[in-house]
């Protein structure tokens, strides 16, 4: 019985950083009683996914990337279905490459890359938009969102380093 539990235990820490970041999907898609918030809220799944793409690609997959981007687009309503899903995926493998320069170096390295990638992404996604669309977007939505999800980047960054110590296996 206790190695059905410890099986459980490792599951269940494995299964966090997926579960963090669904998590934060839906709050960052969910209906707020604050006017027009749902256009300019910050990317809080791509928060999610640049954190642990950065320091434990192992628990989180190129898969789970295009999952959550597939989800990102279908409860956010913003983007055209598959749009965030590509560039998450894209995303996670830049950032999966380039994760020597975040995993254990200083908040302000991690937040600087965070601040490069997420102006990329939202400008990329703004782009892709627009061509499909076949329209000119207002991009000041898009830099408030950009803006937000870099000043707000330090709070659910601390909450996920605090998960983080969860996902190592019990000793």
């Amino acid at each position: 019985m206790e190695a059905l539990w410890q099986r459980l235990d490792l599951w269940l820490r494995a299964a966090l950083p997926l579960a963090s970041t669904l998590f934060m999907t839906l709050l960052g898609s969910g209906a707020w009683p604050i006017p027009y918030l749902g256009t300019v809220m910050p990317p809080l799944a791509f928060i999610a996914l640049f954190y642990w793409s950065a320091h434990r690609p192992d628990l989180f997959s190129p898969s789970a990337a295009f999952g959550i981007g597939i989800l990102n687009d279908l409860v956010g309503g913003g983007a055209m279905l598959g749009t965030s899903a590509l560039l998450f995926t894209v995303a996670h493998q830049i950032i999966f490459q380039q994760r020597s320069v975040f995993a254990g170096r200083s908040f302000l390295m991690l937040w600087t890359g965070y601040c490069i990638a997420a102006t990329v992404l939202m400008l990329l996604q703004w782009t892709m938009q627009g061509f499909l669309e076949w329209r000119f977007v207002p991009i000041l939505p898009v830099l408030t969102q950009a803006v937000l999800g870099i000043v707000l980047f330090p709070l659910p960054c601390w909450i996920l380093i605090r998960l983080q110590r969860f996902t190592a296996s019990p000793s």
